[in-house]
């Protein structure tokens, strides 16, 4: 682990500061994400038009998220501030997985997106996030984990799924390739 930042599981204690993460350090060199809190991953997109969702829509769902529970990930925190965000969670919580039927579903936890403040990228964050994400689904009892690499990212947005690269480092192999991107799949052993 890099001295210079922690990762620990997201806690409803940890929201303040996610919160604060989210609204001013995630994406200040990207403003077009800054709407997104993370609620893509787990929006129903079946029953809800992504696009008419606002800023403050996601914010709110956000904060209902956090303080049930049900925003699930890793943080990376450096003097108390989050630096860090990796979305992981059950892959059915994943509602956009939902165009992609999986058997064994109730079995997979999924990981979907990384976001690390600009001035920490290139610094292992991501990769010390993927690892407590992929130690918290394993403890949570799931058999794999599902997740999407993008190979050939043009910047840091893009990469928000995280480099193929990082995935095939900690075990991750490709199932197939689906707009673009590839679902990867890394099995959770015991003990």
């Amino acid at each position: 682990m890099n001295p210079a930042f922690a990762v620990q599981p997201m806690s409803s204690a940890l929201g303040p500061a996610w919160l604060h993460f989210f609204d001013h350090v995630a994406f200040a060199d990207h403003p077009r994400w800054a709407s997104c809190y993370c609620q893509f991953p787990s929006f129903d997109h079946d029953h809800q038009d992504w696009q008419a969702s606002t800023a403050q829509d996601n914010r709110a769902r956000a904060c209902q998220r956090i303080a049930s529970g049900q925003q699930t990930g890793a943080v990376a925190l450096a003097d108390g501030a989050v630096i860090g965000w990796c979305h992981a969670g059950a892959w059915t919580d994943c509602r956009i997985m939902d165009d992609a039927p999986e058997p064994l579903a109730d079995r997979l936890g999924a990981i979907t997106c990384f976001v690390v403040a600009p001035a920490w990228r290139g610094r292992g964050v991501a990769t010390a996030l993927l690892a407590q994400a992929c130690a918290q689904l394993q403890a949570q009892g799931f058999e794999a984990v599902d997740a999407w690499a993008d190979p050939v990212a043009a910047d840091a947005a893009a990469m928000h799924t995280g480099p193929l690269s990082m995935f095939e480092a900690a075990g991750f192999v490709p199932l197939r390739q689906v707009d673009g991107r590839w679902l990867m799949r890394r099995p959770l052993k015991a003990g």
